[in-house]
């Protein structure tokens, strides 16, 4: 039993600083991801604007993304 708890403790004391390196490469991913998203969200919101302000009305309660295919859609059909 002493060699099994040796085997164990000495495994447990590897692989912690793994577990806790490869948790903060996911976070420092994950939060890449989130600065991506935002500047997805910024152009998105650009494009917005500029229709907008080209005279293209934007329904009530409509999001971004399909405001946009709403105005492709438009300029398809004529």
């Amino acid at each position: 039993m002493d060699t099994f708890f040796s085997a164990y403790s000495l495994t447990s004391q590897i692989m912690f600083p793994i577990l806790v390196f490869i948790i903060i490469l996911i976070i420092k991913d994950l939060s890449r991801y989130s600065k991506l998203s935002d500047r997805i969200s910024k152009i998105l919101k650009d494009i917005c604007d500029d229709l907008e302000d080209a005279g293209f009305g934007r329904d009530t309660n409509e999001n971004d993304i399909k405001y946009i295919q709403r105005y492709i859609s438009s300029k398809i059909k004529k």
